[in-house]
């Protein structure tokens, strides 16, 4: 349920909802073709043994997802109408982040399922307080998921909620 496809298909139904609802449909089929794009790599990869989880959980299999995913971004900005959209500092503050992991990345593999909750959560705040709250306050049972599967070590968890909690952060001030 707190998987980076199910919130951030979350956050634009919000964000549609509250700040341009007829963009909703628009909005809503690019990010259900962004998950299948992803998913449909993601998947490829685990099953043809190329990576060893559906996660990436090797730091050396995340360059190709972080390329793809700030590809599929920036096609996202372009199909809501680029700056022109209600979504458009969103969606660059989001495209900020993967930035930031992917960069990151060559020292540390923050968790993006942490960096997403925490910045769909601060994000959301502004839009609808109650889900905000609601995904800030499942984020201590999410990390605890990723250490127990093994998937992330403790300081790439809360790497990856700091750096959420700093670019949702970054876009409620922009």
């Amino acid at each position: 349920m707190l998987h980076p496809f199910a919130v951030f298909i979350a956050l634009v139904l919000v964000a549609a909802w509250r700040l341009d609802p007829a963009s909703l449909p628009r909005a809503l089929a690019g990010m259900v073709f962004v998950v299948a794009v992803v998913w449909m790599f993601v998947w490829r990869r685990w099953r043809s043994g190329r990576w060893s989880t559906v996660d990436a959980s090797n730091r050396q299999e995340r360059p190709l997802l972080y390329g793809l995913a700030l590809l599929l971004a920036a096609g996202y900005w372009w199909w809501l109408g680029g700056a022109a959209s209600a979504m458009s500092t969103g969606v660059l503050a989001a495209t900020a982040m993967i930035c930031v992991a992917g960069l990151a990345n060559r020292w540390i593999k923050l968790s993006l399922h942490m960096a997403s909750l925490a910045f769909a959560g601060i994000a959301m705040l502004a839009l609808w307080w109650p889900g905000g709250a609601v995904l800030l306050l499942l984020a201590p049972l999410l990390a605890w998921s990723r250490l127990r599967m093994g998937r992330h070590t403790g300081a790439e968890v809360a790497g990856g909620m700091a750096l959420g909690v700093l670019a949702g952060a970054t876009l409620l001030f922009l």
